[in-house]
C-alpha cells in the first residue's frame, strides 16, 4: 500500500477517535495538516529501543513510557516501567493532563507501529508537547532484549557490545533470560474502554500492532 495513503488512513482514524471522545464544547489548539505531515516525516519523533532502555534503567524522571495497546495485551506482556493508556482513552481528562506536561517526554509504543503512530498523530495534531514513538515497539523490544541473539563470530565489535548491553538489560528487568522460558504470544482483540493508567507486569510475549 502507498505510504502516503496509509498515513492519510492513520490520520483519519486518529482524528475520528479524538472526535468521539473529546469534550465537544472544549476548544483546543490544533496543528494544520501541512505542519503535521512535516512532523510525521521527521526521524526525531522516534526514540530507539536502546535510548528508552537506558533511560528506564537509570530511572530518568523525565521519561514516561506509554503502552497504547488494549488492556488485555498490556496485562499479558508489557515493557517494565511502562503505563497503559489505550488508544481509545488518550483524551480522557487524566491522560490529557499527562500529555500536556511540558517537562516530560511521553514515549508511546504498541506491538509494532500502527497504534502508536495513530496515537502520535492524534496528540501531535492537538499540539501536545514532547510526544514520541518508540521505534519498533514491543516486537523490537522482544527481539532485542528478551530474545537477544548472539552475533556471528565474524560480526563487528560494535554488534557484540550491543549484544552485551541487551543481555545486561534482560537481566536487569527480568533477573534471568526470559527467552529460555515458554512464550505465548497474545492475539490482538478489540477492547472496551478501560481505566487509563496501570503499572506494567513482567510476563513475556509480543506481536501484533
Amino acid at each position: 500500500m502507498n505510504r502516503n495513503y496509509l498515513v492519510l488512513i492513520i490520520i483519519a482514524v486518529g482524528l475520528a477517535i479524538g472526535i468521539l471522545i473529546m469534550d465537544r464544547e472544549k476548544q483546543v489548539k490544533q496543528l494544520d495538516p501541512a505542519t503535521l505531515a512535516i512532523a510525521y516525516n521527521e526521524p526525531s519523533r522516534f526514540l530507539t529501543i536502546d535510548d528508552v532502555t537506558h533511560r528506564l534503567i537509570t530511572k530518568d524522571p523525565s521519561l514516561v513510557l506509554i503502552d497504547v495497546r488494549p488492556a488485555e495485551q498490556f496485562k499479558t506482556f508489557a515493557i517494565p516501567g511502562s503505563i497503559n493508556i489505550p488508544l481509545d482513552s488518550l483524551l480522557t481528562p487524566s491522560a490529557v493532563q499527562l500529555f500536556s506536561a511540558r517537562d516530560l517526554d511521553k514515549v508511546m509504543y504498541s506491538n509494532a507501529a500502527v497504534w502508536s503512530d495513530q496515537a502520535w498523530l492524534l496528540l501531535k495534531r492537538l499540539d501536545m508537547p514532547k510526544v514520541f514513538v518508540m521505534d519498533g515497539g514491543v516486537n523490537n523490544w522482544f527481539a532485542s532484549i528478551v530474545q537477544a541473539v548472539e552475533p556471528l563470530p565474524t560480526a563487528p565489535r560494535e554488534e557484540f557490545d550491543l549484544y552485551s548491553l541487551h543481555i545486561a538489560a534482560n537481566q536487569h528487568f527480568y533477573g534471568k533470560k526470559v527467552a529460555d522460558q515458554p512464550i505465548e504470544k497474545p492475539v490482538q482483540k478489540v477492547s472496551k474502554p478501560v481505566p487509563v493508567i496501570r503499572q506494567a507486569p513482567e510476563e513475556s510475549t509480543g506481536g501484533g500492532c
